[in-house]
């Protein structure tokens, strides 16, 4: 979009009397295909342009979005956020960073932190891809079905300013895929699947080695068994031990601590996890998912710990939020075009620990390894954990069989006290974490 056309609606507004505003702008390119049973089900192609205006009158905020970006109605929606501003409540804690905040932004240029890939995927090659991942997988002759595989490739650009003086446009890629397929016998039938996201696509890896590998963990999981309701120590492998960061973000959040739903909203500045737990939010990292140098709202984004040698150091916020909990503005500020700005993470990670999971395993009387969760019944008011989950069952080191139906069970903040970080962090999502071992955990069986 043209850079006057932003500046013209924010005149507009401005002589519509908003003390306030601010206009998005995205640009969205999508590609992607999928695969079922060795045929190509779908092949779709999006591009999508989008505009969102915020008015601020008074204290009182209205945003709109559209897709249509007509000059005749963008006019229209300047006239409508503007009469929308008027009669919603007002809202004492809205409202831009201070000049003075953007100014510090001018010489960052979010294009050094390498976020997009020049090479563009055709749909003849996506389509390829898509189908040597899942048939690697089918070419296994214990894969009786597939749920599909699904290739993706999108390049977004996206564009803010503001009455304060901020702007900033970011041009970035993503590429993913997922694949599940079944393994079956005359005795049991199992499920087994992966997947990654990626800025640049040939990170991707060799589609054929995973599909391969999927095969062999679907088959792995075959004849699985019940196991008796017991307490034992549960290693999270390290393509779910990202969930538990999840968790912890969701209580972290301001809007949950200003709410009074989350447990941890009297323990900033209190030890949650041992003495060795390091977890970081670094949006400065090159070629990662969320890097950014400031966030949405314009202000300086940094490399925080979390947790520092177990102990909380901060709770995400946005500015409003912020200014609720009069606290220092986190830059964790993130919005699409039709919302008003919300905290979220950047990449966000446990750092790895100082031993092999292969260890981790041996050291085990009796325990279990997760490798897959489903469902989720989580109190974030007092932090009590539930989740259904499959994997296998360890005796003496020894990986004995593997089991399913099984429930995990717990509390976040023992879960946290107790947790191990093994050696294995690999960054493929926007959240990472290595696997982990948690002692003393209640497994739901029989």
């Amino acid at each position: 979009m043209n850079k006057n056309l932003l500046e013209k609606i924010l005149k507009k507004l401005k002589q519509k009397g908003c003390d306030q505003a601010d206009v998005v702008f995205a640009e969205d390119l999508t590609m992607s295909s999928s695969s079922r049973l060795g045929k190509i089900e779908k092949t779709e192609f999006s591009e999508i342009k989008e505009i969102g205006i915020r008015a601020i009158i008074n204290k009182k905020q209205s945003i709109v979005s559209s897709s249509n970006i007509e000059e005749n109605n963008i006019n229209d929606l300047v006239e409508k956020v503007v009469e929308m501003a008027k009669v919603v409540p007002e809202d004492e804690y809205c409202g831009l960073a201070e000049k003075i905040e953007t100014e510090k932004l001018l010489k960052l240029n979010n294009n050094s932190l390498n976020l997009h890939d020049s090479y563009k995927p055709s749909a003849k090659e996506i389509n390829e891809k898509v189908q040597e991942l899942e048939n690697s997988a089918l070419d296994n002759k214990n894969i009786i079905n597939s749920e599909g595989a699904e290739l993706s490739f999108s390049q977004t650009k996206y564009k803010i300013m503001a009455s304060n003086g901020f702007e900033t446009e970011i041009n970035k890629t993503h590429s993913d895929y997922i694949i599940a397929v079944l393994a079956g016998n005359s005795n049991s039938m199992e499920r087994a699947y992966d997947y990654k996201s990626k800025v640049f696509f040939n990170d991707l890896g060799s589609f054929k080695k995973v599909g391969k590998k999927v095969s062999l963990d679907a088959i792995k999981k075959l004849n699985s068994k019940k196991i008796k309701t017991c307490k034992s120590d549960v290693i999270f492998d390290s393509k779910i031990s990202s969930s538990l960061l999840s968790n912890l973000f969701n209580a972290c959040n301001a809007s949950s601590i200003i709410k009074g739903t989350s447990f941890l909203k009297k323990k900033k500045g209190k030890k949650i996890f041992r003495d060795e737990i390091n977890i970081i939010d670094d949006p400065h990292m090159k070629k990662r998912l969320r890097s950014k140098y400031f966030d949405a709202e314009g202000i300086l984004t940094k490399k925080k710990k979390l947790v520092e040698n177990g102990t909380l150091n901060f709770f995400f916020n946005c500015l409003s939020t912020a200014r609720q909990l009069k606290d220092i503005p986190s830059g964790h500020a993130s919005r699409s075009v039709s919302s008003i700005p919300n905290a979220s993470y950047t990449n966000l990670y446990l750092a790895k620990g100082k031993y092999k999971k292969s260890d981790m395993v041996k050291s085990m009387k009796k325990g279990l390894i997760v490798t897959e969760l489903m469902g989720s019944s989580i109190n974030y008011s007092n932090g009590d954990y539930s989740r259904g989950a499959s994997g296998f069952w360890v005796e003496n080191g020894e990986v004995l069989f593997p089991v399913s139906e099984i429930t995990v069970a717990g509390n976040l903040n023992k879960i946290f006290s107790r947790l191990i970080p093994a050696d294995d962090l690999q960054f493929n999502f926007g959240i990472n974490a290595p696997s982990v071992l948690v002692e003393n955990m209640t497994l739901g069986g029989i």
